[in-house]
């Protein structure tokens, strides 16, 4: 498995694709890992694109020894792009993975083609605590807390979903260092602010956001358009915070024709 050494961890990634296709990047959420991306990912390639995916410190197959912050994250991103000597890549970023995005193309802006900014908000006081973020050992628990992250119309027809889902959770906080590192990723997060940022950022950006979003608002995304000058935003209506789960063909259609729009062929 490729594994890429870092100051306090090692970064799982993975490439698929032809290597003369323009690269896409996919950052995932809070505790989410790469392999959300595993149809997304071939549909892209299907679609001509090279994909980049990996787990952030904190989740999946990454490691880590010590706390860390958003910047780590973002350096870690791109460290794999030198790595794979990428020259630049179109970035998507999901929730917590947004952040991460929004940060790189603020600070690094010659990497980086198009961005795809889902459910995410410019700062971290638009996240709702929806209970507690502290998952935990309890199925039900985890349950409870886990349909706030879907549309009530989504769980009403997708239980078994949901409590698969919770079952996993749950599990993980039982057999390995889930709760301690996702904590970590969750005191990354506290003060981030990309404001300062935003007005930087020049590249094409797709906002697209859940209508009836219960984590983080869909005012975040109407924010984000104002402050990211040209950008555009999609909302899902009906739909909540997890979009990759509730939505996925209209995310990977979207997502796809937006980066085929302009792609560049530099990109790898």
């Amino acid at each position: 498995m490729p594994f890429l050494d870092r100051p306090g961890a090692a970064i799982f990634f993975e490439a698929s694709g032809s290597p003369e296709c323009p690269v896409v990047t996919l950052i995932n959420g809070h505790t989410r890992t790469s392999s959300d991306f595993k149809m997304m990912a071939r549909s892209l390639v299907e679609r001509g694109f090279k994909v980049l995916v990996l787990d952030n410190r904190g989740a999946g197959r990454s490691r880590v020894t010590e706390d860390f912050d958003l910047g780590d994250m973002v350096a870690d991103v791109v460290a794999i792009w030198d790595h794979l000597e990428i020259a630049s890549s179109h970035v998507m970023g999901i929730s917590m993975g947004g952040m991460i995005a929004q940060w790189l193309a603020g600070s690094h802006p010659d990497r980086i083609q198009k961005l795809v900014l889902i459910s995410t908000c410019p700062n971290r006081s638009f996240i709702r605590d929806h209970g507690s973020y502290a998952w935990s050992e309890d199925e039900k628990a985890v349950e409870a807390k886990l349909t706030g992250y879907f549309s009530p119309g989504f769980v009403a027809v997708n239980r078994a979903l949901v409590v698969a889902m919770a079952k996993q959770m749950a599990k993980s906080a039982k057999d390995g260092p889930f709760l301690l590192d996702a904590s970590r990723q969750m005191r990354a997060m506290e003060g981030f602010d990309a404001t300062p940022l935003l007005a930087t950022i020049g590249v094409p950006t797709l906002i697209i956001h859940g209508a009836s979003d219960m984590i983080v608002p869909a005012d975040a995304s109407r924010v984000l358009a104002r402050a990211i000058h040209g950008s555009t935003v999609k909302l899902f209506e009906g739909a909540g915070h997890l979009l990759l789960a509730e939505r996925p063909k209209d995310l990977y259609d979207d997502v796809a024709r937006f980066f085929a729009s302009a792609s560049k062929s530099d990109g790898s």
